[in-house]
C-alpha cells in the first residue's frame, strides 16, 4: 500500500483529501441487479435462472456530461430456455465472452455535451439503439417485459455497444430530430468480442450503421418514425450472393392516461438479407398502487426469400404482474407463449408452440 507523502501531515489529511472526495461525489451512481428464474412445458428445454448487474456513473459539468456503463452477467446454457427460445429473456446475453461465457465488461464509455438549448451531441463507445427504439412502457427488461419482443424491435440491425456519435435537435414547438452514426459492428457483432476488433472499424466486411428519426411527445403521446441502413456486408438469405446490404423503417407510438398505457412498434427490412422482414407488436401496461400487469402480443414476418419452406412467422405472447415490494425491490410472476420460435430454426421445436414461466426480482439503486 502506498503511504501519504511526507508533506501531507495528519492535522492537513481531510484537505489534501477533499479533492479526492469532491471528483468522487461529482460522479452520480445508479445500478441494477436482476435474477430470473424461466422454465417452459418442453421437456428438452432445461430450466434455467440468469443474473445480470448494471452499474451506471454519471458525471456532469455545466454543458458536459459523461457515462461509463460497466455490465455483468452469467453464462447461459446451451439446452436452457434462453438458448432455446431466444425471444423469452432480453437480458441474458448482454454480456458475453468469445466463448459464450458470462463476463464483467465494459459497455459504454462517452461524452454528451449540451451546446446551446434545444441541441445535444453524444460521441463515445455507446448504445445506439437507447437514443431511437425507447418505449415508456415496453424497453426496460429488469421491470418490465421480459421477452425481447416487447424490449425492442428486432427488423432493426442496431449493432451492439459500439462506436459512434448521435446528435439531437429539439425543433420549437415542432418534433425532436435525431441522427446516428455509428460502426456497423458493435462488442458482441464481432466473432470474439473483443475490444480490439471494436476499434477496428475498418476491417474487411465492416460498415456503418445510419439511423434518423423524428419523434412528439407530450405528457400523453409519444410518436417516433424513423428510418436505418447497415452497409456492412451481408449475405442473402437465399445463398445467391455476399455484397448486399441491410436497410428499414421503423414506427413507435405510445398512449398513456392516469393508470393506463399503450405501446405499438412496426417494422420493416429488406427481405433479401433480412429473415424478420416485417415485425408489429402491441403492449398495455395497467398500474394500480404497488401492482403493475402488463400484457402484449407481437408477430415477426419470415423474408419470403427463405428457402425453407417448412419455417414460418413467430408469435409472441406475455403477461406479467409486478408487485412493487419497495422503492427499489419488485418481483414479477410472468407467462410467455412462443409459436415457431426463431421463425423455426430448430427442427426439433418446430411448429411448436412453448408456454415459458418466470419469476424475476429486480434491485434498483439511484
Amino acid at each position: 500500500m502506498r503511504r501519504l507523502r511526507a508533506s501531507c501531515h495528519i492535522p492537513l489529511l481531510a484537505a489534501c483529501a477533499s479533492p479526492l472526495w469532491a471528483a468522487a461525489a461529482d460522479w452520480q451512481p445508479s445500478a441494477t441487479l436482476v435474477a430470473i428464474y424461466q422454465t417452459t412445458n418442453q421437456s428438452q428445454i432445461d430450466s434455467e435462472t440468469a443474473v445480470s448487474a448494471n452499474l451506471f456513473l454519471r458525471r456532469r459539468v455545466d454543458a458536459d456530461e459523461w457515462l461509463v456503463h460497466v455490465e455483468g452477467a452469467t453464462t447461459p446454457t446451451d439446452s436452457g430456455v434462453s438458448s432455446q427460445v431466444p425471444e423469452a429473456n432480453a437480458i441474458v446475453g448482454g454480456a458475453l465472452d468469445m466463448n459464450g461465457w458470462g463476463r464483467v465488461q465494459l459497455s459504454e464509455l462517452y461524452h454528451t455535451r449540451t451546446p446551446q438549448a434545444g441541441q445535444v451531441f453524444s460521441i463515445g463507445y455507446l448504445d445506439i439503439s437507447s437514443f431511437f427504439e425507447q418505449s415508456r412502457i415496453a424497453s426496460d427488461e429488469t421491470s418490465q417485459f421480459m421477452g425481447a419482443s416487447f424490449t425492442g424491435n428486432p427488423t432493426i440491425e442496431f449493432p451492439d455497444y459500439t462506436l459512434g456519435a448521435v446528435f439531437e435537435q429539439t425543433v420549437q414547438d415542432g418534433p425532436v430530430l435525431r441522427l446516428g452514426l455509428t460502426s456497423s459492428n458493435g462488442l458482441a457483432n464481432n466473432p470474439d468480442r473483443s475490444y480490439s476488433h471494436l476499434l477496428s472499424v475498418g476491417n474487411e466486411g465492416k460498415g456503418v450503421f445510419a439511423v434518423s428519426s423524428a419523434s412528439w411527445k407530450n405528457t400523453a403521446w409519444l410518436l417516433r418514425v424513423g428510418i436505418w441502413a447497415n452497409t456492412a456486408d451481408h449475405e442473402a438469405i437465399d445463398g445467391s450472393g455476399r455484397g448486399l446490404r441491410n436497410n428499414g423503417s421503423y414506427l413507435l407510438a405510445g398512449y398513456r392516461q392516469r393508470r393506463h398505457a399503450l405501446n405499438f412498434r412496426f417494422g420493416v427490412a429488406n427481405e433479401k438479407v433480412s429473415r424478420a422482414s416485417a415485425f408489429t407488436s402491441l403492449g398495455y401496461q395497467f398500474r394500480l398502487d404497488q401492482y403493475v400487469l402488463g400484457a402484449g402480443a407481437a408477430h415477426a414476418f419470415l423474408s419470403s426469400r427463405e428457402p425453407d419452406a417448412s419455417m414460418g412467422d413467430t408469435q409472441h405472447y406475455e403477461i406479467y404482474l409486478r408487485r412493487d415490494l419497495s422503492r427499489r425491490v419488485f418481483l414479477t410472476g410472468d407467462i410467455q407463449h412462443v409459436v415457431s420460435t426463431n421463425f423455426g430454426s430448430s427442427a426439433a421445436l418446430r411448429g411448436q408452440g412453448i408456454t415459458i414461466y418466470g419469476l424475476r426480482l429486480t434491485w434498483l439503486y439511484e
